[in-house]
């Protein structure tokens, strides 16, 4: 059993690591400055989905793969943070991959984690540089949160993100927008012909359609035709498109 005086020890370290990195914090936070020597040029589809990010509480967006709706949401939860209107961005997918299961993956949490971090990781490196995504890292104000691990927590001042919603049940996905605080905004992003688990057990689908209507609401949606990562690619997912419509199990 723990003595007094070796819990009153942690308390105070646990005090100290708290005020060295909101120090850190002060001193390496992204500065509008630093934000600013990113030079993103954004699509006018692009801007519409940034400025809707920072004018309403929730945005869920849609659209197929490669139309940006991880780059242009990462930029503008950076946007955001050099602004100093949030604190923190608070990064999360769905622990979830075609045929794997987590707890079978070789080494430790933290490495079986890695790749689920690494695609953010990738997109605010290619908008602000890898040393200054290093330090946001470092200084936790950008953290990863594993869907499964955020029960009983609430995230103020704060922009929540939400990637590849589609392969989330609708109570993994109320789950997570119950964690909204103080303050703090959420995006949701998902492509709804593309799934991991089962269609029937995808909630992304229903969350749209319950939500459709709220205020503070922002519901956004690509099409094949704003897709930038590759033009080759618009061809493929409309002959995909059209693919699933003639398959009637799809």
């Amino acid at each position: 059993m723990r003595g007094k005086s070796e819990v009153k020890n942690q308390i105070q370290e646990g005090i100290q690591d708290f005020e060295y990195k909101k120090n850190l914090r002060k001193k390496n936070s992204l500065s509008k400055e630093e934000f600013q020597k990113s030079n993103v040029h954004l699509s006018d589809k692009q801007q519409n989905l940034y400025k809707g990010i920072r004018n309403n509480t929730l945005t869920v967006v849609h659209g197929p793969a490669g139309t940006s709706k991880t780059y242009t949401t990462c930029y503008a939860a950076l946007a955001l943070l050099a602004d100093k209107k949030i604190e923190k961005i608070i990064i999360t997918k769905p622990i979830q991959e075609s045929g794997e299961n987590l707890g079978f993956l070789p080494g430790s949490m933290e490495d079986k984690l890695h790749p689920y971090k690494q695609s953010y990781y990738t997109t605010f490196s290619k908008i602000i540089g890898k040393s200054a995504t290093d330090m946001l890292f470092a200084t936790e104000e950008i953290v990863f949160e594993p869907l499964a691990y955020m029960r009983g927590s609430t995230y103020d001042d704060c922009i929540m993100l939400l990637d590849e919603c589609q392969n989330a049940s609708i109570k993994q996905l109320m789950l997570w927008i119950t964690r909204l605080g103080k303050d703090s905004k959420a995006v949701m992003m998902g492509d709804t012909s593309q799934y991991d688990v089962r269609k029937k057990d995808s909630g992304y689908n229903d969350f749209i359609k319950m939500v459709d209507g709220m205020k503070d609401l922002n519901l956004f949606e690509f099409s094949n035709e704003d897709i930038v990562r590759n033009k080759f690619l618009i061809e493929i997912a409309n002959r995909y498109d059209k693919y699933r419509s003639e398959q009637k199990d799809f």
